[in-house]
């Protein structure tokens, strides 16, 4: 005779069995998809004269993320929270100047500008656009549904490493992807430590707010 227990254990197990294959398609449609994407406007570009615009590109990439990153997130993982709360804004503010003062660190002591920003397309991107579409991805969606099965230290580990892993078409499209991979700063190494920090900054803020807010600081101090 199966008890009641051992029912509400099966639910479970079987809850997170698809839990995890929905996580898994997402993680695998995201990298071809994304792919995909990059070889599309490497395909258009010649074509469409439109395309070499900044505009042009900003509006592609923003359809494109809006379809490939945030879409399918919402479709097969758990929506985010993306609730502003004081905690959040905290947190989220205050790793997102801990990167920011370690960049200017980093231009006074390469005796480089501190500040050399300029209107752009590719500002509103960095600082508005990317955080909030990366951190509804992965530190909304893709987070949680780790966490269901594994440790936090785990779950954001994997989470930053899968982060990494979607900005590697984009590098090898560009040309970049060899330096990208072996500078030992503001390369892979760094977009994975960044990752974990965002992670860091959802969790403690208990909501993406705080992830974003915290992406939209580091790239504005590093644009």
């Amino acid at each position: 005779m199966v008890s009641s227990m051992q029912v509400i254990a099966n639910d479970d197990t079987a809850y997170l069995n698809k839990a995890a294959v929905r996580t898994v398609i997402w993680v695998v449609a995201l990298y071809v998809l994304w792919t995909g994407a990059w070889v599309l406007e490497r395909a258009l570009e010649p074509r469409l004269p439109w395309f070499a615009t900044a505009g042009g590109s900003f509006v592609y990439w923003t359809v494109m993320k809006l379809a490939v990153w945030v879409a399918p997130a919402l479709l097969l993982l758990r929506p985010p929270v993306i609730s502003v709360r004081r905690r959040a804004l905290l947190w989220g503010s205050a790793l997102g100047l801990l990167t920011g003062l370690m960049a200017l660190a980093g231009r006074i002591i390469g005796h480089q500008p501190l500040f050399r920003l300029s209107p752009s397309w590719a500002l509103v991107n960095a600082v508005a656009v990317a955080p909030v579409v990366e951190e509804i991805a992965f530190r909304g969606a893709l987070l949680p549904a780790l966490l269901k099965r594994y440790r936090f230290a785990v779950a954001n580990s994997i989470t930053a490493l899968l982060f990494l892993g979607a900005h590697l078409p984009g590098w090898y499209f560009q040309g970049r992807l060899r330096p990208m991979l072996t500078a030992p700063a503001g390369g892979a190494l760094s977009i994975f430590l960044i990752g974990l920090l965002f992670g860091w900054a959802a969790y403690r803020g208990k909501s993406i707010s705080a992830s974003i807010l915290a992406h939209s600081l580091n790239n504005f101090f590093n644009a």
